[in-house]
């Protein structure tokens, strides 16, 4: 049998046990409902059950609280209940304690037997159970709060406003702390992540660095290996940077030039003083190494002179070639010098040699030319006579013909036309004056 209707009595006192507080005069009610008034935000309603066996009893439970925050859910037996609540999340349960079968002390203990709906709050309503025992009953039972019927619709909304704003903060909590957890869990992801890369990143700088070491150190080596190779050579030669300055030189090269020279600031060339073959001074940077830096290019055949610090003149020939990067950059030069002293000492010894051997040549060649000339004009006979005076022709020839070669600067080549008109002009004396000799250029 259900309890009498919810506004058929006098006023209703209502224990709030959880709170500490006794019964409230009206002032206080007020105070209560006002404040949880403006304790609800506008958000989503909350599912609020409403279980009684007495659909009137529900109808007025809906009318008090009649609220676009709270959607009420009703259920007349204990079974409905368990329905609603296996289909539902609730933030509060308004149960009736005096149900047929099931009751509502009986159905709160399912309720909180069960890990899904263990923590859902339970205001008891009964207008039968007032005294301590049955109050400490019901909070054994899992109630967090007791009304009396007929209920205080001002205080029985108060009450209902307090459980709602609680559970909305609490799933606000729920869901700022799943935030946190996911924000955590994504950080601590990307920390991992950023580890790995940390760890991938200090293997690869140490793998780069382990390379660029035995890179360097294969450089240096090269570079070592060069410098003794460029040191024994016996040619001078230095090389310079992309500027012209001089990063280094061997010792054939300073024994050269006379003098050391200086890295990191001579320009071009590392002798003390540089003279075309002529004579004239050559400005530094007119040098065959300038040139071969400024456009790019390897010199060859070029002749210069060098002067050293005590005077003496040293006459040599330069291989000035530009260096390049591997994008084809002029970074440097290196220039080998190639004394020519003794050369130009064997060039004047030859030319001496010459010159006497031609003297002695001419000599010779007009003595017996003489002889020739005299026995023909003392020979009786006019085959003898024919015979010297054709020899005097060819001595004649023969000494024009040494006479062209050896005023041949070149002893490689020689004018083929001087060398026939002298051969033709010589040869013509000899000759009778009816016999021609015709001959082209």
């Amino acid at each position: 049998m259900g309890e009498s209707d919810l506004n058929s009595r006098g006023p209703a006192v209502v224990s709030v046990v959880s709170s500490g507080e006794q019964d409230l005069n009206p002032g206080d009610k007020t105070k209560i409902a006002a404040a949880t008034t403006r304790m609800l935000p506008v958000q989503a309603p909350v599912n609020i059950l409403i279980v009684d066996d007495e659909p009137k009893n529900l109808t007025v439970l809906e009318a008090i609280l009649d609220d676009p925050g709270y959607r009420l859910v009703r259920a007349e037996s204990a079974e409905q209940a368990l329905l609603a609540l296996l289909a539902d999340e609730f933030a509060l349960l308004i149960l009736d304690i005096r149900m047929p079968g099931v009751t509502g002390l009986e159905l709160a203990q399912m309720i909180k037997a069960r890990k899904k709906t263990a923590s859902v709050p339970i205001i008891f309503l009964t207008a039968y159970y007032d005294d301590d025992q049955h109050i400490l009953e019901g909070y054994e039972t899992g109630a967090v709060d007791y009304a009396k019927k007929p209920v205080n619709p001002a205080i029985l909304r108060s009450k209902v406003g307090i459980f709602a704003e609680l559970y909305r903060k609490q799933r606000n909590l729920e869901e700022v702390n799943r935030a946190l957890v996911a924000e955590v869990c994504s950080r601590r992801h990307a920390e991992e992540q950023l580890r790995v890369l940390n760890n991938t990143l200090e293997q690869r700088v140490a793998e780069r660095t382990a390379s660029l070491q035995l890179s360097e150190a294969r450089l240096r080596d090269s570079e070592r290996q060069l410098q003794e190779l460029i040191a024994a050579i016996p040619a001078a030669i230095y090389t310079t940077d992309a500027q012209g300055k001089i990063t280094y030189f061997n010792e054939a090269a300073a024994e050269l030039v006379g003098h050391t020279p200086t890295t990191g600031s001579g320009e071009w060339c590392v002798t003390w003083k540089l003279y075309h073959p002529n004579g004239t001074p050559l400005p530094y940077d007119q040098c065959p190494m300038a040139i071969a830096l400024k456009e790019g290019r390897a010199i060859r055949n070029a002749e210069v002179v060098a002067e050293r610090p005590d005077g003496t003149r040293v006459p040599f020939i330069p291989y000035p070639t530009p260096l390049r990067d591997g994008a084809g950059k002029v970074v440097g030069a290196i220039n080998m010098l190639v004394d020519v002293s003794e050369r130009k000492q064997a060039e004047t010894q030859q030319r001496i040699l010459l010159n006497e051997l031609n003297h002695r040549v001419k000599n010779n060649m007009q003595m017996l030319q003489i002889l020739l000339e005299a026995g023909a004009r003392r020979a009786e006979s006019s085959e003898a006579r024919e015979v010297l005076d054709e020899a005097s022709g060819r001595v004649m020839a023969m000494a024009a013909a040494q006479r062209v070669l050896y005023t041949t600067h070149d002893a490689t080549r020689f004018n083929a036309r001087d060398f026939l008109n002298a051969v033709c002009e010589t040869a013509k004396q000899t000759f009778p004056q009816e016999l021609a000799i015709d001959y082209e250029n």
